[in-house]
């Protein structure tokens, strides 16, 4: 008999109407009666017609298991429960739960088994993959300090996953509280803020995110992210459910990247350097706020694509340079200096360090730049320095040449024995002026020297204006004897503070200047006369006077106006002399045009007191 298509008229159409293999089974397993849904199952089969072995169509994995519990279930009258495949006719084994009770035969034949055997594959499948799911949930969520939590909003209760209570420091199962038990662990601090930010997110029904400080079990502050949302029922909030994530490190990370910025802005702003930062695949510009100061470049102006702004005479240089900096097969540094144009039109000298950064360490076709990062330093003063000082030698060579050359062509004319004593005399007063121009020159160049290396130190003696002065316009005299110069020292004028060798030299470069740039036969006047608790001397020519825009550089070191350059050689140094000796004992210098016209320079010196140290003070 094919048991496919025979079964007991005694289980009837409703049998066949369940979905379930409904059967009926004697105790020792052979299965009399069943229902139509058989036809979907393998093994089942009964050649004599006397029933088949319900064992036939059980995984041979779980008959061992299956066979147990029938036993029990037979031995102890009670009602049968096993889990376990079953062959289907298509080969393939499925889940079933197969139920069991014994009850007396219709026929008074003793006991049968009636049962079913319900398919339950899919719901197993379903949660064996809830099961990996959350095993998989639960262990991202452990790894990324993540844990789960709920709370009812009619009770107040609050339930925290395990992995929640493992940030806090609590066993699983320990914490069993509500909202009023949680805000005990946040700090004191912050406990209004996150009462604040869960009442708005359940009044607008928006989610909330807020980060708070929460006390763990070994008594440390940490620090976490909560995020929630409410549920609602009619309108009603009903559930709260929300995670909350320990971001300590990551604060601790931020904390320290701060940190570094901070000391790296100091260390920017303190060096007066500029950072850059190019992400060569988005196209994404980074400058600083000490490079946009330095190129003059407005804070809310986009930037350029390709960098600071070159100076046209050298951008083919410069790209090239950083072209090859972002070659695949090069090693990413760029170092180089070169002009800027700014936003006003001014050029500055920059000198740039960068390295390019890329995909794979090492070079090769297939390496991508990915960012080029690097430091901008203005050196246009030291590029300035550099020229300046290129020309001061050479201005210092014919500086030393002109007196030497005078001093001897004029010995070698006097060792003639022809040479009438006229020109004798004449030769005689050169050699003495162009000796004492090379004498000053060198007491210029040794208060130079001394300069810098920040060693100009004034001398602290009373020093008296009045006889040096006289000494050195009687010599100017009779160096200039075309000019006219004139004394006014005010009676009585104290004694000031310095060294006697410094005064001379000061007042010998102010009245040299003045002659040299004044007007051929014009009259140069050095007054002096105290000025509260100093002395001012002013040297006053009557030549074009000075550009009021030159007027602060004019005692720099080098220095020297276009004007002045076609007027008469000189070095630079002169004037950078004078304010550096002035400046040591505690005096200062200025130029100026003067009210008649021409150029005031002049300088005050402290009045020297007796039973003072240094410079006097109300």
């Amino acid at each position: 008999m094919d048991v496919r298509t025979a079964r007991s008229p005694r289980l009837g159409g409703l049998a066949d109407a369940v979905p379930h293999l409904v059967w009926v089974a004697t105790p020792d397993g052979i299965v009399r009666e069943y229902s139509r849904r058989i036809e979907a199952y393998a093994g089942a089969d009964d050649p004599g017609g006397e029933g088949w072995r319900w064992e036939a169509m059980v995984h041979p994995d779980d008959l061992e298991a299956a066979t147990a519990v029938w036993s029990d279930a037979l031995a102890s009258a009670s009602e049968y429960e096993h889990e376990h495949r079953l062959r289907m006719a298509d080969g393939q084994y499925r889940w079933h739960l197969s139920r069991g009770i014994a009850m007396p035969a219709p026929d008074g034949g003793g006991i049968l088994w009636y049962g079913t055997a319900t398919d339950i594959h899919d719901v197993r499948e379903a949660e064996e993959s809830l099961r990996r799911t959350q095993s998989a949930l639960a262990l991202a969520m452990r790894g990324g300090k993540i844990g789960w939590w709920q709370r009812d909003l009619q009770t107040e209760e609050v339930t925290w996953s395990p992995e929640l209570e493992e940030l806090f420091g609590l066993p699983a199962g320990a914490f069993a509280g509500d909202r009023d038990r949680f805000l005990e662990f946040v700090h004191p601090d912050d406990r209004a803020d996150v009462t604040a930010a869960v009442a708005g997110a359940i009044s607008s029904g928006g989610d909330y995110v807020i980060e708070f400080r929460f006390q763990h079990s070994d008594g440390s502050w940490r620090w976490m992210e909560g995020r929630g949302r409410a549920t609602y029922e009619d309108g009603v909030p009903a559930k709260l459910y929300g995670i909350g994530m320990d971001i300590s490190d990551r604060r601790a990370t931020d904390e320290a990247i701060r940190a570094r910025e901070e000391r790296l802005r100091l260390a920017a702003e303190v060096g007066g350097f500029g950072l850059y930062d190019l992400d060569l695949e988005s196209g994404a510009v980074y400058w600083s706020p000490e490079l946009r100061r330095m190129v003059e470049w407005d804070a809310d102006a986009p930037l350029p694509a390709r960098g600071t702004p070159v100076h046209p005479d050298d951008r083919e240089t410069t790209l090239a340079l950083l072209a090859a900096s972002q070659s695949p097969l090069g090693d990413g540094i760029f170092n180089h200096e070169h002009r800027i144009l700014r936003a006003d039109g001014s050029i500055r000298w920059v000198a740039v360090h960068g390295q390019t950064f890329f995909s794979l360490p090492e070079p090769g076709v297939g390496r991508r730049p990915l960012r080029s990062v690097g430091v901008v330093l203005d050196i246009t003063e030291r590029k300035q320095a550099a020229e300046l000082r290129d020309v001061f030698v050479g201005m210092l060579s014919h500086e030393l040449r002109t007196p030497v050359t005078a001093i001897y062509g004029g010995s070698q004319v006097l060792r003639r024995e022809n040479v009438d004593e006229a020109t004798r005399q004449e030769i005689i007063v050169d050699i003495i002026g162009e000796s004492e121009r090379l004498e000053r020159l060198v007491e210029n160049l040794l208060v130079l020297a001394r300069a810098e290396r920040s060693a100009v130190v004034g001398g602290k003696d009373p020093v008296l204006i009045r006889p040096i002065l006289s000494r050195v316009v009687a010599e100017k005299r009779r160096r200039w004897p075309g000019s006219v110069l004139e004394i006014e020292v005010e009676p009585g004028l104290p004694p000031v503070i310095g060294d006697e060798g410094s005064v001379e030299l000061v007042l010998r470069n102010l009245i040299s200047n003045a002659l040299k740039y004044g007007p051929a036969r014009g009259t140069v006047t050095i007054s002096a006369a105290r000025e509260g608790r100093e002395v001012a001397v002013r040297v006053s020519d009557e030549g074009d006077g000075i550009d009021v825009a030159d007027a602060g550089r004019l005692f720099d070191l080098f220095y020297r106006t276009d004007d002045a350059r076609r007027h008469a050689q000189g070095a630079g140094i002169g004037l950078f002399v004078v304010r550096a000796l002035v400046e040591s004992v505690g005096g200062h210098v200025w130029a100026k045009n003067g009210p008649g016209g021409g150029a005031e320079f002049g300088f005050v010196l402290p009045i020297f007191a007796e039973a003072d140290d240094g410079p006097t003070s109300d």
